[in-house]
């Protein structure tokens, strides 16, 4: 393309040509980004496409996207515990433990990372994609698609893109520590001059109006534009041929010299040398920039429930008039009918007959069917079907069939879900991770939660490493070690005695060196925890009824064959079945006969 001379021109010319602007989709589709966010912003909060306050007035807005993006966004949702950071070398495997409870119990507490994870994933739910930029901290910074200024409609990392911002004196002075208004970056104004010669108001055209809204105090109109532009945007002196990848700041104001159009000013320049934004769809859309979301999916939907809506309440206005017919040629001129009190007598001349006209009209039971249809629609496309909203099923459903419907249902959001998380792993391997690991190098204090399992597992550790070193002290001391497994044991239960919240020490430099790994624990989304809970409660009572099982190899083996089919691991239970007493050949007594120290052994 060819770029105008000067980055304010540039600015200006591509945020017009970004709202008017169509590209080709298909042979008979065109679509324009600012257009699709503008509209399903409206639909999204309940307002028309064209919102007036006049139309809003007078038409009803029955919303049936609302339910549905609410119930997408916790079908689709992701929990920090989902996301596993550990270390991959098995000389170091160990230290996973470490990293893990700093990763739950301080880094996404103090960072706040499940905020981030609710704002791209509604983003993405509602628009058809996110786009993440690379923060000055630990955490990236969630991009509100309706901040575009401009950009590629077809690619929306494949050019130059610019974000705009009505910024306060306060957070314009915030960016001081950024650079913004520096002379050594190319700044042609302190931030305190622009400071002065902004005005009160805050323009709107970002948000779909076109006039400026007042406001109780200053606003900063700011771009901020990132991608290959030309080096004489940069350099004084610099080829107008050359692209360079850069990022420029620049902000406008009124001046009273140029009451018809903005004057702008340079706050930032400088060169960009590495990836700042990533960008993700869950179904990507041939030539757009923007994949489909579930606004767009609910167009129809919407805008057909909306005409179904309005005709069903031009007709109940209709009928709610009372209207008479007579045949009393003086009828009106002798009784004046609007202006008479209930029950009062009235007079028709002999012979004549008044009675009102019936105006309500039977048809308005087809546009409530019409509205129900549009509702069933707009659910099925949403994959917010009535099991899984929770909706009671007809009487004499099987209870196996409710819960596989409700299972079957599910699989299109994790398949999306699943998008979702590589995109994620991307973003938290390439910038949190490297954060991560600077931090734990330096060494870490803190208290954590354990898990049941967790606690397990430590105990057993802690108890073996104690008793192993209490040996060791009373062989230099001349004394007779007592028994390991005694010691072990009375160590094991003075850990878990202590509850399940501990104080943990990541010593400095005990990870330095370490590669940290992450991935996303799909598994345990996918898992159906009632049907998960209803198999474990069938081995448990097969363990129960019939315990000698347990000594029979081949019931083992067909045992986890069962487990694996059922999706749970059988090394989960390995421990627990070696630890478990042989069981005498002779049957053995009921566990209610069994003495406390007994059942407490088994």
């Amino acid at each position: 393309m060819d770029f105008p001379r000067s980055i304010f021109e540039y600015v200006t010319t591509e945020e017009n040509a970004y709202k008017t602007r169509e590209i080709q989709v298909s042979d008979n589709v065109n679509w324009n980004m600012y257009t699709h966010l503008s509209q399903g912003f409206n639909l999204k909060n309940g307002w028309f496409i064209n919102a007036t306050n006049e139309l809003k007035t007078k038409h009803p807005f029955k919303n049936v996207i609302t339910q549905i993006l609410e119930f997408r966004y916790s079908a689709e949702d992701r929990d920090v515990k989902d996301i596993l950071i550990y270390i991959e070398d098995p000389e170091k495997h160990h230290l996973s433990f470490l990293v893990k409870k700093y990763w739950e119990n301080v880094f996404t507490i103090e960072n706040d990372i499940d905020s981030f994870l609710d704002d791209i994933i509604e983003e993405k739910i509602d628009y058809g994609g996110c786009l993440v930029r690379k923060g000055k901290g630990a955490i990236p910074e969630a991009v509100s698609l309706r901040e575009i200024a401009f950009c590629d409609q077809t690619d929306i990392l494949g050019g130059p893109i610019g974000f705009k911002f009505n910024l306060s004196p306060d957070k314009l002075r915030s960016k001081s520590e950024l650079g913004w208004g520096d002379k050594k970056y190319g700044a042609d104004i302190t931030l305190e001059n622009l400071v002065i010669l902004a005005k009160n108001q805050k323009d709107a055209s970002a948000q779909g109006g076109g006039l400026d809204n007042q406001t109780t105090g200053k606003n900063i109109e700011v771009y901020v534009v990132r991608g290959e532009m030309p080096e004489s945007y940069l350099k004084d002196r610099g080829e107008e041929e050359v692209l360079i990848n850069q990022i420029q700041v620049v902000a406008f104001y009124k001046d009273d010299k140029n009451p018809k159009g903005k004057t702008g000013v340079t706050l930032f320049k400088n060169k960009e040398t590495e990836e700042v934004f990533k960008f993700h769809t869950p179904k990507k859309v041939f030539n757009r920039a923007l994949g489909k979301g579930t606004v767009e999916e609910l167009y129809d939907a919407q805008i057909w429930t909306n005409f179904a809506e309005i005709q069903k309440m031009n007709m109940l206005k209709a009928a709610s008039k009372i209207v008479f017919q007579t045949s009393d040629d003086n009828f009106v001129n002798r009784n004046k009918v609007r202006d008479m009190e209930n029950l009062e007598v009235i007079t028709v001349k002999e012979g004549s007959l008044i009675s009102q006209i019936p105006n309500g009209s039977p048809n308005i039971q087809l546009f409530n069917q019409a509205l129900v249809e549009w509702e069933n629609h707009a659910r099925v496309v949403g994959g917010a079907t009535e099991p899984l909203l929770g909706v009671q099923p007809p009487a004499g459903t099987p209870f196996r069939l409710q819960e596989r419907v409700v299972f079957e249902g599910k699989k299109p959001h994790e398949r999306r879900a699943g998008k979702f998380d590589k995109f994620l792993e991307e973003i938290i391997r390439d910038w949190i991770l490297p954060h991560i690991a600077r931090e734990i190098t330096r060494g870490k204090k803190f208290l954590a939660t354990l898990s049941s399992d967790e606690m397990v597992w430590l105990s057993e550790r802690i108890a073996t490493n104690r008793a192993a070193k209490q040996q060791i002290e009373d062989i230099l001391s001349g004394r007779l070690p007592e028994d390991f497994a005694t010691l072990k044991e009375r160590f094991r239960q003075e850990f878990v005695q202590g509850g399940n919240e501990r104080f943990i020490e990541i010593l400095k430099d005990e990870l330095r060196g370490v590669e940290l790994k992450v991935k996303i624990n799909i598994a345990g989304k996918q898992a159906d925890l009632s049907l998960l809970t209803d198999k474990l409660v069938n081995v448990l009572r097969q363990y129960l009824a019939a315990p000698q099982l347990r000594q029979d190899p081949v019931a083992n083996k067909l045992l986890n064959k069962i487990l694996e089919a059922s999706g749970i691991s059988p090394i989960d239970f390995a421990e627990v079945a070696t630890s478990l007493p042989p069981i005498p050949e002779t049957a053995t007594r009921p566990i209610k006969e069994l003495s406390k120290r007994e059942v407490i052994k088994t």
